[in-house]
């Protein structure tokens, strides 16, 4: 079974390119992070919700529920997690921002 890698808002501030099919853990070690798509399609899903998130080239997502959280690259495509700050407070615990 392949290993999974896992990004964090912590220590990758750059944006981390994922080839078609890849899938990335999503850590988020001080509380809400924001998930944002450069380039390419994405799905974002997290522990808790019952939705998926497909996200497209500048659209966002704030994942600010606890647990696992993970993106599958549909096609290649650039993602960048950032710590989320108070403009980024959603509505309802992982509101889509897009």
């Amino acid at each position: 079974m392949p290993t999974m890698m896992t990004i964090s808002s912590t220590t990758d501030h750059a944006a981390r390119h994922l080839a078609e099919n890849e899938a990335v853990r999503i850590s988020r070690p001080h509380g809400a992070v924001v998930v944002r798509v450069e380039r390419g399609t994405v799905l974002v899903t997290q522990e808790d919700d019952v939705e998926d998130h497909v996200l497209e080239a500048g659209d966002e997502l704030v994942l600010a529920r606890r647990g696992l959280a993970v993106a599958w690259a549909f096609t290649e495509a650039t993602i960048s997690v950032r710590e989320a700050g108070p403009a980024d407070a959603p509505s309802a615990p992982g509101a889509f921002a897009g």
